[in-house]
């Protein structure tokens, strides 16, 4: 009785000298959903199927998980064609990742496979560069420049002929591998045979075509099953660079693709969750005492900073490399910061470098930053214990009117613009209290200098309240300061 394929993904495994960690974004049904579809079309289909996900929405960990997953029980072979993309020549790096992740089967498959190899140099681009260098050795005079011609034409030709029976070769050769594995004659896989090919879109243009072409051309086999991972728009921008800005890259791409398949971009806080391993997470209670206003926990600062990401459409790739931006101020300041505020002006620095300037100067157009009404949802912990306010006033300051601290986490829904002109202005409050009745006296924001109006400006007081203390905090041009300097880190 045949082994079923082990689906589960919440476990870490090994693949090629790496370590893939536990899914913790679902992404195992995608993987079973693909398997079953190529499946479904019997054991000697030939298939070419098209991942499509944008930058950072896990294409690699997707791929490679599927092929660790499907090579206990089908012959698979795994190629990173960014990594190979030195090569001068894309056949190369298929038949030498074919050889070199399915040599050892045994000593019959392995003859057959290096068999199949050897027929591989008139095809390699190198062979008619070599081809002109021996003809030109031979004849060095002008006088035999028509005799090269000549030559030349008939070499060509030849090595045109060769080629074209090379393939005829090779391709016979690929089917001996499909009914070897089919009958399992010297390799306890099945078929089909799976080849895995991941970042062809970060690839050189040239490169990324010639691959194309390839198994269009020679793994059109029964029993061979192509899966292209891409980020096809960008492919598309690539093919455009060879053929054209007017070229149809996608009618193209057609020629080679059967089918595409769109892998789902995660929701976006279970992915800035994935990137809070380790000690962040493990020491978030420490690092959110710099943060004011201070999230409830890490799941509320993960939300609060999707709810920022999303209502200002910043890509996913964008996305990454503003919260690990932010992570990485948490981790090495030992002043305190409003985490909102620094993500809102990281994000407008990626997205409006214009209206980031006007921020920083001071000088905001409210023409140009109508779509700063956007509003965000935000979890602050606006408790006693965290904020050390123990008291609040009437809306009036009636200081005879207070009342006790009762909040424990509080949510709030504000536009963006509000928020940095709320957060800026508190920011710039040196002292953390509040002036009654025409000077008469003062007091701290921690007993009774915050009104108790639910409004932004008191939230955000609040969460300033107890650690708003000369030089403990960040001033407001550091913000910009070190989003400025953060840019250097991608």
């Amino acid at each position: 009785m045949e082994k079923d394929i082990d689906w589960s993904w919440d476990q870490d495994n090994n693949f090629i000298n790496e370590v893939l960690p536990a899914d913790t974004l679902d992404r195992q049904k995608y993987g079973k959903h693909l398997y079953d579809v190529c499946i479904a079309h019997g054991k000697t289909s030939n298939l070419v199927i098209n991942i499509n996900a944008e930058w950072g929405a896990g294409k690699t960990y997707f791929t490679k998980r599927l092929a660790q997953t499907i090579s206990t029980t089908h012959a698979t072979v795994y190629i990173d064609a960014w990594k190979e993309d030195f090569s001068d020549d894309p056949l190369l790096t298929v038949f030498s990742s074919i050889k070199e992740q399915l040599t050892g089967q045994s000593d019959k498959f392995t003859t057959l496979l290096n068999k199949t190899i050897s027929n591989l140099g008139p095809l390699l681009k190198t062979a008619t560069p070599i081809l002109l260098e021996g003809l030109i050795k031979k004849y060095t005079g002008i006088e035999s420049f028509s005799d090269l011609t000549k030559e030349l034409s008939a070499k060509l030709l030849d090595l045109h002929s060769e080629k074209a029976n090379k393939i005829v070769t090779i391709k016979k050769g690929i089917s001996e591998w499909v009914r070897y594995i089919e009958q399992q004659d010297g390799i306890e896989k099945k078929l089909p045979l799976f080849i895995i090919i991941d970042e062809l879109d970060r690839c050189r243009p040239d490169f990324a075509i010639s691959l194309l072409e390839i198994t269009k051309h020679i793994f059109n086999i029964p029993g061979v099953i192509f899966i292209i991972s891409t980020d096809t728009e960008q492919l598309q921008h690539s093919i455009k660079v060879v053929y054209g800005s007017e070229f149809s890259a996608s009618h193209y791409l057609n020629r080679f693709f059967d089918r595409r398949f769109l892998l789902p971009t995660p929701k976006l806080t279970d992915f800035l969750t994935t990137l809070c391993g380790g000690d962040f997470t493990e020491n978030f209670d420490q690092y959110k005492s710099k943060l004011s206003p201070c999230p409830p926990d890490i799941n509320k600062f993960i939300n609060n900073c999707a709810s920022v990401l999303q209502a200002l459409k910043i890509n996913l790739r964008d996305s990454i490399k503003l919260f690990n931006r932010l992570i990485d101020i948490t981790m090495i300041t030992k002043k305190n910061f409003d985490p909102t505020l620094y993500l809102i002006l990281s994000s407008l620095n990626i997205r409006d470098n214009e209206i980031y300037a006007m921020f920083k100067a001071k000088k905001v157009d409210k023409n140009r930053i109508q779509f700063l009404s956007e509003e965000i949802n935000l979890t602050f912990d606006l408790s006693r214990e965290t904020t050390g306010v123990s008291t609040l006033i009437s809306s009036n300051y009636d200081a005879s009117s207070r009342y006790s601290n009762s909040y424990t986490s509080k949510k709030i829904e504000v536009s963006i613009s509000e928020y940095i002109n709320s957060a800026q202005s508190v920011i710039e409050i040196e002292d953390p209290v509040t002036v009654h009745h025409g000077d008469s006296y003062t007091e701290p924001w921690v007993h009774g200098g915050i009104s108790a109006e639910q409004t932004l400006e008191n939230y955000l007081k609040m969460g300033w309240a107890l650690r708003k203390k000369y030089d403990s905090s960040l001033h407001l041009s550091q913000y910009y300061d070190f989003i400025e300097l953060s840019i250097i880190f991608e």
